[in-house]
């Protein structure tokens, strides 16, 4: 122990001596720990820790298949859930869930509040129990007394101040009054966003119960989620939900054709959606380190240089070769741990930056942070980084001949043939590593470019949306709805900076929407499993002219046709292309399987395709309903203004006050918000990776700069001779660049190779660009070719500059 303090006070001593590289060194580290502290911060967060279920490594997710959709995580058929609960034997309890969104009103503002209609079992299934009051038990979900309701910890502090008499309390629900049962505690969180209508975390529960009444339900709208018996493996759960759904299948063709099951844990689950990308930023992030530890392992062979005859001295007074490397490893170790602390300073504020730059819901509320296992995380690899930047300089330094190394004029070890081969190597290294993470921003940025050239089908600049969800207790007639939205939409006109304004049942990226089967009137009816589908939006006659969509054959809807219920459609080009190729489908009538009792509309006109889910894909057919058809209790109300929408945003909210001072509005956005949003992931993405990339190439740029300017010093006496004998400016840059550009070439070489390896991963998060997009490869080599020869050209024009006599003097 008294060596190894002996060893760490004369490192530091050494660094003292030494500011600027420790500086240098201190840095390059830094940046390298601090990303990879960052990143793995919500690697942990996503990915690794533990769940705030009980023994949540036993609960999975269940969806149907939808094999003619190609979708395996569809949402269930309240039929057969029902089915699957009680004939499956691999799991000890199934619940069920939907969300839906509630208006709060009495104490305070109206509110919309984002809620989960559940099964009373789900928080037993979880194994969660309420913070105060209780969770549901089954009687709570019998009718006549399933008027109760939890609450999350951030509702009860945001609309009640946390108030302890919260418990018991009568609340206004849609119209309806409820008691408050229990609160949730503050870490509780069960949202599974994939197939989510509402998108957002549920801050209210309400029990259900699926019954008998339920067998007949149309749709497919609720999830489930289930607890695997001690012993039964997913791989098991899997092969018995597949069972009964072949069996459901069998008997049941016309509303099982075509569908199967799906298990999957809930953690895969929950990461399944950004696993791919943190993988990506991770190996990114290892690289930006790789790349620093080959830049200091760099600067602690030059470094050497000067220590040679120290080192000798050492040597000569007893010290063996491993007592030498040992001291050279101290320092290596002790400066990466160093490092590492500074790192965790830069990664304590790139956690909170990582939080504010990330999309709503993707890491932000997660728990990411500094915590314990991100600390061992940060000591860990600071102390390897240590070993690896530092074990080779050490080995490498303890090689020495004492007679030489103690002679004034004596040659360099660190100078040596075996020294140059291991910084070359070093070099090649750090171009390889740079050129794969340049090469995978490339293709991030040539996608998100792409992404963004793509045309919506609509004009999202200058729309104000917000969306309004009227109680179905005040608003039971179909009558009083359509008025509602007739006159929110007329007021919505009146407003000074309005052009137009309509309403839509689903807003294009705010949600999902509906999709259902339909049939052509006189057409043969098809096979179960292989009906025509379609997405349906419910719209108004002034929602076209809103958003900018044209029609592009027939014509709109009449005021007439959207007061009253003429049995007519509007369908999309893509509809038109893919039912209708060879006919003309104005007049033609469809029956969409949307009501109990589905009857024939008429065609009356095409628009053009827009994209409501996501920008990247193809367009769905869509067809487009007039409100009294279908007429829903939430719409969302779109209004296209001469100048910025956002200052009509109060003035809107209090027209809709105005017809009912109890009801609220929600998601008062820009268009243009909400088209973002929908590529905020990929931005996220191709900014950190291009952030990664740019430091992994100022620090290759930095290390090849390094190296040719130690080469061209010790090279000096060389370089003199040259030029007293007559070697020209171009000969003296030739020799120098092209030792260097010889060292980039191989690093490019072996870059792209492992590129065009590495960059498949990337597949899943890139569009309209190929993996192996030649024009990607070819330009980033030459921009990191370009690069290096300039940090190879700065140093040979030094060296253009040595003085002869001097040279020749030189030791």
């Amino acid at each position: 122990m008294s060596t190894v303090l002996q060893d760490v006070r004369y490192a530091m001593r050494m660094f003292l001596k030494s500011p600027g590289f420790a500086l240098v060194a201190l840095v390059a580290l830094a940046l390298g720990i601090g990303a990879n502290t960052a990143i793995f911060s919500v690697v942990n967060a996503v990915m690794l820790r533990a769940l705030p279920y009980s023994d949540a490594d036993r609960l999975v997710v269940l969806w149907e298949h939808n094999r003619q959709g190609n979708n395996p995580h569809n949402v269930l058929a309240p039929a057969n859930f029902m089915q699957w609960r009680d004939e499956a034997k691999s799991f000890t309890e199934m619940a069920a869930f939907y969300d839906a969104r509630l208006n709060l009103t009495g104490e305070g503002e109206p509110e919309e509040i984002p809620t989960q209609v559940t099964t009373a079992n789900l928080f037993r299934l979880l194994g969660r129990e309420a913070a105060m009051g209780r969770t549901f038990m089954d009687e709570d979900a019998e009718a006549g007394k399933n008027n109760v309701v939890i609450i999350s910890h951030g509702l009860w502090q945001r609309r009640f101040g946390g108030t302890s008499d919260v418990v018991g309390k009568k609340l206004s629900l849609n119209g309806q009054v409820v008691t408050v049962l229990g609160v949730m505690p503050e870490d509780f969180r069960w949202f599974i966003k994939e197939n989510s209508l509402v998108g957002k975390p549920a801050e209210l529960w309400l029990p259900t119960k699926f019954d008998e009444s339920y067998r007949n339900a149309r749709g497919r709208f609720i999830s489930a989620a289930a607890r695997l018996r001690d012993g039964v493996s997913v791989e098991q759960a899997q092969a018995e939900m597949s069972g009964i759904a072949a069996r459901l299948e069998r008997e049941q063709p016309q509303s099982n054709t075509g569908w199967g099951a799906t298990v999957v844990p809930v953690r895969e689950q929950f990461a399944g959606e950004i696993k791919t990308a943190l993988l990506v930023l991770l190996g990114a992030v290892a690289f930006v380190l790789l790349i620093a530890c080959a830049n200091v392992a760099n600067l602690m062979l030059a470094r050497a240089t000067a220590r040679q005859k120290e080192i000798a001295i050492r040597a000569a007074m007893g010290a063996g070769r491993l007592r030498v490397a040992r001291q050279l490893l101290t320092e290596s170790v002790l400066l990466s741990l160093a490092g590492g602390a500074l790192g965790l300073l830069l990664a304590l504020w790139g956690v909170d930056a990582l939080v504010a730059l990330s999309p709503p819901n993707l890491i932000g509320n997660e728990g990411v942070g500094i915590s314990l296992p991100v600390l061992g995380f940060t000591f860990a690899v600071s102390l390897l980084t240590g070993v690896v930047f530092g074990l080779a300089p050490a080995l490498e330094a303890s090689r020495f001949n004492l007679n030489d190394s103690l002679k004034e004029s004596g040659k360099s070890n660190a100078g040596s043939s075996r020294g140059r081969r291991v910084r070359n190597v070093f070099v090649v290294a750090q171009v390889a590593l740079a050129l794969v993470l340049l090469v995978g921003a490339g293709l991030m940025i040539r996608s998100f470019s792409r992404l963004q050239s793509v045309d919506p089908g609509f004009d999202p600049q200058g729309l104000l949306t917000m969306r309004v969800q009227l109680p179905g207790a005040k608003y039971k007639e179909t009558a009083q709805r359509i008025a509602f939205y007739r006159e929110a939409v007329e007021r919505m006109r009146a407003l000074p900076g309005v052009r137009s304004a309509g309403v839509v049942s689903y807003l294009p990226f705010a949600s999902l929407g509906a999709r259902t089967d339909f049939a052509v009137e006189g057409r043969p009816a098809a096979l179960p499993g292989q009906e025509p589908g379609t997405d349906v939006r419910v719209t108004d006659e002034n929602y076209f002219a809103a958003m900018n969509i044209p029609v592009l054959r027939g014509r709109g809807f009449t005021t007439q046709e959207a007061t009253e219920d003429r049995k007519v459609v509007i369908i999309n080009e893509a509809l038109a292309r893919k039912y209708f190729p060879n006919e003309d489908p104005l007049g033609k009538r469809l029956i969409i399987q949307m009501k109990k009792d589905p009857e024939p509309t008429e065609i009356i006109g095409i628009v053009r395709d827009a994209k409501y889910d996501k920008l990247e894909g193809e367009t769905y057919p869509m067809v487009y309903w007039t409100y009294p058809h279908l007429p829903y209790t939430t719409m969302t109300l779109v209004m296209r203004t001469n100048g910025d929408p956002t200052a009509l945003a109060a003035a809107a909210q209090r027209e809709i006050q105005a017809i009912d001072k109890d009801q609220p509005v929600a998601d008062v956005r820009t268009m243009e918000s909400w088209v973002g949003e929908s590529i905020s992931r990929a931005r996220f993405g191709t900014m950190l990776l291009t952030v990664f990339a740019g430091v992994a190439l100022v620090l290759a740029a930095v290390g090849i700069y390094g190296v040719m300017s130690y080469s061209v010093t010790q090279r000096t006496h060389e370089i003199g001779i040259r030029i007293a004998l007559g070697a020209q400016t171009r000969d003296v840059l030739r020799l120098v660049v092209g030792q260097g550009m010889l060292l980039i070439i191989i690093g490019l070489v072996l870059g792209l190779v492992a590129a065009y390896a590495l960059t498949r991963v990337m597949t899943s998060m890139l569009y309209g660009v190929s993996a192996t997009d030649p024009l990607t490869f070819a330009s980033i080599s030459v921009l990191l070719a370009s690069i290096a020869l300039l940090a190879c050209y700065i140093p040979a024009r030094r060296a253009t500059r040595v003085d002869p006599m001097i040279a020749l003097r030189y030791e």
